[in-house]
């Protein structure tokens, strides 16, 4: 409700009467209401609805907010009532258990364990107390210990659970777990009888006896055999994660320790290591699995944002947690799933193969291990804290985690996406050698348009030397102006030689003659004109990161130009450029081990830092075979040579689309040519389709695909069934 408050001037006068309208002015359309749970965003409708207030969730005003796709208000209106129809069905799964009160069978025993630990420990501090206790006082310890007990015994009979309501509530506090509004049976009467059994194993040490003994009995119960050990102050999680990044100190180390303590925290609270068994780990994985692939990075938060910050502007951004970000995955692919559903006029193979493309990605089960290597981690460092921790599940149990994420739905598709690094092609390849970032662009800020400007700066020799050295991205960007030497006669640089950048393996440090193609190009008379006072080779690429993460700050802004030029690509990205030169070496003849050596891959008994630095002649020789088919002129008004024209693609592109039949064999194929509105060449597979009719278009399209390159369908399925037909040519 909003408070609005008025100074003493102001004049409120009440309104009896509506305003009149004129008989010529025109009525208002009334804007289009498509339903209580649907909202608009310019021309875009969303579903909107309060999240409830409860467990985890104390805020009045949270919402599910979620696009719908579209702009028809009875599509919208579809959408949202299938939505809410799934909300209803499935909160749990939606909202991700933001009712969290209810405790498990687990979650009961380590509280009660976690009771009997705290309560044993203050058992063995009495028992060493300096000062003795008087006869007197024994007795009446004793005789209040036996009251008490007999008070529980009848609070047992009626279900009243006040009496141990708040020693439930500092254990749960303490593993990490939230105290249930209402205590149920199962718990109320497990921790009166701990408390019970406490009260007299009390009762004995009061009387004389060592706490160990007296102890023993419960202990055992529990399957605990180390008394020392089981009364120690379990390792915290703060403690555990400091020490993990004590142990490995490494800045890729702590990045990945610091997104397992993300998704830790969220999930576990904080619970100690030594209370999350195997139940509690798998239910952590499944909850992981289903992490959207580009999760984490919705925050809002750039350059801009980091700079108000820095002015005071007070937090920038949002934070957005990752159980709203697996909502909302959840919800998208609820409706393109359903949607898809609907289509009655194509085979389920094409529903599946439509709902690969449509379904939002999910982390990959590579990714999933390396959650789990790092769970393992923490725990080991906790154990050897001290803590009693669990073994963490093996990586078969997590595969067999990841199955039985499958429903019974036949449309069910888990999508993972992982990127299959794939050397450029050749038409790739001469489309980016010849475009405005090489030949000459309209202006530094826009190298993706053409133009009379050629600037020769990171954004122009990075990709060069990525693509003509095989070399990683990052050893390019950390490069000085030192590492630029003169070795046997022939222009070199030294790579990952310095402390400050040692490379990613001992194999990494090696010495790379320049290819002739950089020569020609002109790197040479470049480096040599560059500012005495200037320590890095590409000091602007480097000062795009303001955090020291300079690979990614600049492959996203050559992501930007790839975008513009119409080369982008999720499996030929820029990082898969360097295996372009392993290809092209390879098909030259050169031995894998010099292929090795040049990559800077481990190979053989001898560093690469040996072996290239005396072999510079052949390594030379070796990188000069990868013939790119540029033609180089100098150009006068430039002072000069720029890239005139590649031959390396000569063919032309033309794109290949591919629907599946119910037996999974390619329903219908079309050919299709950017220039063309008519498809270059069509198939269509029916009943009266016979061996001959298959042949003739196997035939076909084997004759095109020798005149032009085919882009293939990124849908693996569907590129199967198109090379089968090819198969019968």
């Amino acid at each position: 409700m909003r408070h609005v408050s008025h100074s003493a001037k102001t004049v409120t006068h009440s309104v009896t009467h509506g305003i009149r309208r004129t008989s010529y002015a025109p009525t208002r359309k009334r804007p289009h209401s498509a339903g209580p749970y649907l909202m608009r965003r310019g021309r875009i409708f969303y579903f909107r609805k309060r999240l409830p207030r409860t467990g985890s969730n104390r805020e009045p005003n949270l919402f599910l907010c979620l696009s719908l796709r579209t702009d028809l208000p009875l599509d919208a209106v579809k959408r949202a009532a299938a939505l809410l129809t799934v909300y209803e069905q499935e909160e749990d799964k939606i909202v991700d258990a933001l009712n969290s009160g209810t405790l498990t069978a687990t979650d009961i025993k380590i509280i009660l364990t976690e009771m009997m630990r705290t309560r044993l420990a203050q058992f063995l501090d009495l028992q060493s107390a300096p000062v003795a206790q008087t006869d007197a006082e024994i007795e009446t310890r004793i005789e209040e210990l036996e009251a008490e007990n007999k008070s529980l015994r009848r609070a047992a009979r009626r279900a009243d659970w006040g009496n141990v309501r708040e020693l439930i509530a500092v254990a749960a506090r303490s593993m990490g777990l939230e105290m249930p509004a209402e205590i149920d049976g199962d718990l109320g009467r497990s921790a009166l009888s701990m408390r019970k059994r406490l009260n007299e194993v009390e009762i004995q040490i009061v009387d004389g006896e060592d706490v160990r003994r007296s102890a023993r009995p419960l202990l055992d119960e529990h399957g605990i055999d180390d008394f020392d050990r089981f009364i120690a102050a379990p390792v915290g999680v703060d403690a555990a994660f400091a020490e993990v990044d004590r142990r490995y100190p490494s800045k890729e180390m702590k990045r990945i320790t610091a997104a397992l303590k993300v998704a830790y925290v969220e999930f576990f609270r904080n619970t100690p290591p030594h209370a999350i068994g195997q139940s509690r780990q798998e239910e952590f994985l499944k909850w992981v699995a289903r992490f959207p692939k580009n999760h984490g990075k919705k925050h809002g938060k750039n350059a801009w944002t980091n700079k108000k910050e820095v002015n005071g502007e007070g937090p920038q951004g949002k934070t957005i947690s990752k159980t709203e970000e697996i909502a909302a995955a959840d919800a998208h692919d609820y409706l393109a799933m359903e949607e898809i559903r609907a289509m009655e006029d194509i085979s389920l193979a094409e529903k599946r193969a439509r709902l690969a493309e449509q379904l939002q990605p999910r982390i990959t089960t590579n990714t999933l291990r390396k959650y789990r290597d790092s769970l393992s981690r923490l725990f080991r460092v906790a154990r050897a804290l001290g803590s009693a921790v669990p073994q963490v599940i093996s990586y078969e149990e997590l595969d067999r985690l990841v199955q039985s994420l499958a429903t019974d739905d036949e449309l069910y598709v888990r999508v993972t996406k992982p990127k299959i690094r794939l050397p450029w092609s050749k038409e790739r390849l001469a489309a980016f050698l010849t475009s405005p970032l090489f030949t000459g662009s309209a202006s530094e800020h826009r190298r993706w348009k053409s133009g009379r400007i050629v600037v020769r700066d990171a954004s122009y020799w990075v990709p060069l030397l990525v693509l003509t050295l095989g070399s990683r991205i990052t050893e390019i960007l950390h490069l000085k102006k030192s590492d630029v030497v003169r070795r046997d006669g022939e222009l070199c640089l030294t790579l990952n030689w310095g402390p400050e950048a040692p490379g990613k393996t001992t194999s990494a440090r090696r010495i790379l003659p320049l290819p002739r193609l950089l020569l020609e190009l002109g790197f040479a008379g470049w480096f040599q004109n560059l500012p005495e006072e200037q320590m890095m080779l590409f000091p602007e690429a480097l000062a795009r990161s303001k955090k020291g993460d300079v690979v990614s700050a600049f492959g996203k802004h050559l992501r930007g130009i790839l975008g513009h030029l119409g080369l982008a690509d999720y499996e030929e990205d820029f990082y898969a450029s360097r295996k372009t030169l392993s290809s092209m070496l390879d098909q030259a003849g050169i031995q894998e081990g010099r292929r090795q050596a040049i990559a800077g891959h481990a190979g053989g008994t001898v560093l690469n830092c040996h072996y290239t630095a005396h072999e510079v002649e052949q390594l030379k020789s070796a990188l000069d075979e990868a013939d790119f088919q540029l033609e180089i002129r100098h150009n006068p008004k430039l002072g000069f040579p720029v890239i005139r024209k590649c031959n390396l693609g000569k063919r032309t592109q033309r794109d290949v689309e591919v629907t599946l039949a119910a037996d999974g064999q390619a329903a219908t194929v079309a050919v299709l040519d950017k220039d063309d509105p008519h498809p270059v060449f069509e198939y269509a597979l029916d009943d009266k389709n016979d061996t001959m009719a298959r042949g003739e278009a196997a035939r076909a399209l084997v004759s095109i695909a020798k005149d032009c390159a085919l882009r293939m369908p990124r849908n693996s399925e569907k590129r199967k069934a198109l090379e089968h037909l090819m198969a019968y040519a």
